[in-house]
């Protein structure tokens, strides 16, 4: 399916430019009080992710969770350079009026945010500035889902990450030429953005509706070519000690943002449980103190299932 045609589907429509939102029409804004499911799905996909492939997961949500209202928010290489912050608030504020009318600031919904990669990551703590200004007095339930990511905080690998979507040879060729000194400027002036945007995914308070109580989970693999996973495994270990409720499934060999694609039931299998532990009204009990490491996801082979990681509960 196009894009185009996904957003001028009945089920998927336009949230201004940068974003697109599906909601079902016979939900209603307040939450289903015995449900266990998330009311509002958040997903930011990863730098320059085809629409297409954005739709296999909000299609995946949709089956999984038929009355949530699900909000896409795409990263594009051109907000890089948007710095401007009346630019980026009038890309982002379709969605912030969504979100307003869905009552999400209020604490009335059931929030799951799903970040793909460093550009979704990137643009979710964007997101979080630009948003201080709608603060929530009570935090909603909700849970995070950082796929793919934090990590890779190497120039190479950055350089990977920006060239990789350009489909053009010639554009391409220029970029890896041009990319080493724009961001050793930036750099110097800034210091490293993925830095910046590891260190701040430590904070329990990502979002309004996040706070130290929100649990997470880190999907990501031993084969990813642009974020090493022990950058996630170093990550998650800050997080826990820092007192956060953290899960994660470290997959064996899919390759970057494609674990659910090579792990399907594994990977939605995690979603689902985090999202019972979260919104279910009586929380389970967690060990709190419990460290165990994930056990690895291997590939299946067509005559036997790959064993399940071990996540934390």
């Amino acid at each position: 399916m196009s894009a185009s045609a996904a957003t001028e589907s009945p089920a998927y429509l336009p949230l201004g430019t940068h974003a697109f939102w599906y909601h079902p029409a016979a939900t209603a804004l307040e939450p289903i009080a015995a449900s266990a499911d998330p009311t509002i799905i958040l997903l930011f996909g990863w730098m320059a992710a085809p629409h297409s492939h954005l739709l296999n997961y909000t299609d995946a949500y949709r089956k999984m969770y038929p009355h949530a209202t699900i909000i896409v928010v795409k990263s594009h290489l051109s907000f890089l350079w948007a710095s401007q912050r009346a630019l980026q608030l009038a890309r982002f504020l379709p969605v912030f009026e969504a979100l307003e009318a869905l009552g999400a600031y209020e604490g009335r919904q059931r929030i799951l945010t799903h970040s793909f990669s460093n550009g979704g990551a990137f643009y979710l703590l964007i997101f979080r500035r630009l948003l201080k200004s709608r603060t929530t007095s009570t935090p909603s339930r909700s849970a995070l889902i950082l796929d793919s990511s934090p990590g890779g905080d190497r120039m190479h690998l950055t350089i990977r990450a920006l060239v990789s979507p350009i489909r053009n040879p010639l554009l391409r060729l220029l970029a890896n030429l041009l990319a080493p000194l724009v961001l050793r400027l930036m750099y110097l002036a800034y210091g490293s953005p993925v830095a910046r945007t590891i260190s701040a995914l430590e904070q329990a308070s990502l979002l309004p509706w996040l706070d130290s109580r929100s649990p997470r989970l880190y999907l990501y693999s031993e084969k990813d070519a642009m974020i090493p996973w022990r950058d996630v495994d170093e990550h998650v270990s800050k997080c826990k000690q820092a007192g956060l409720d953290v899960r994660q499934v470290r997959f064996m060999e899919s390759g970057h943002v494609g674990h659910a694609r090579m792990y399907p039931e594994e990977y939605w299998g995690a979603v689902k449980m985090l999202c019972e532990d979260a919104f279910r009204e009586i929380p389970r009990e967690r060990a709190a103190d419990s460290r165990e490491e994930p056990s690895p996801v291997h590939p299946k082979r067509p005559d036997e299932r790959c064993p399940t990681a071990r996540s934390k509960l």
